[in-house]
């Protein structure tokens, strides 16, 4: 079971998905408006006019399209329901010895020694990390990337209070 199926089937009541806002597309959406309005409406040079015209357009059409994805619930992210904290996801990328070193500390439940892996800028070996920003609760889970698609190698652990806080110098 992957850290997803995870939360969907274990964390019940206690981690929701929701939608992103959709706040900051529409004031994307309205500057470009606010463009594209001066370009139609007050005589300028072909320069300026041309320049309104294109941040008016580019602006008005980012905006629209990512508030439709906020709107339609396809860009979401997780929320811890008990501290209402949005929640982040971070992936490391390991080293083979340190992957091995992670698949049993995480099987063993010994995850205080996780401060000391390596990180490595790219791998198929990977520990999957979905915390709460204020690092009340953290799940964490080994795998390895195959085709873009994660195959877990460990089980999810949860980590919650100074648990989930010692892991914090692996999120930077």
């Amino acid at each position: 079971m992957d850290i997803n199926e995870y939360i969907n089937t274990q964390m019940t009541g206690k981690i929701v998905r929701r939608g992103n806002s959709a706040v900051i597309p529409l004031i994307i959406t309205f500057v470009g408006i606010a463009a594209l309005v001066p370009a139609y409406t007050v005589f300028t040079t072909d320069t300026v006019q041309s320049t309104l015209l294109s941040i008016g357009f580019i602006f008005v059409a980012v905006g629209l399209i990512w508030a439709v994805l906020c709107f339609a619930n396809i860009l979401w992210h997780y929320h811890y329901l008990p501290t209402s904290s949005p929640m982040q996801s971070k992936t490391l990328y390991l080293q083979t010895e340190d992957f091995h070193y992670c698949n049993e500390m995480l099987e063993s439940g010994n995850t205080q020694a996780l401060k000391t892996l390596f990180r490595v800028p790219s791998s198929n070996n990977v520990l999957c990390i979905i915390y709460s920003r204020d690092h009340s609760i953290a799940l964490l889970q080994a795998g390895r990337m195959e085709t873009s698609r994660l195959e877990p190698t460990s089980p999810v652990v949860t980590l919650t209070g100074d648990d989930a806080k010692n892991i914090v110098p692996l999120l930077r």
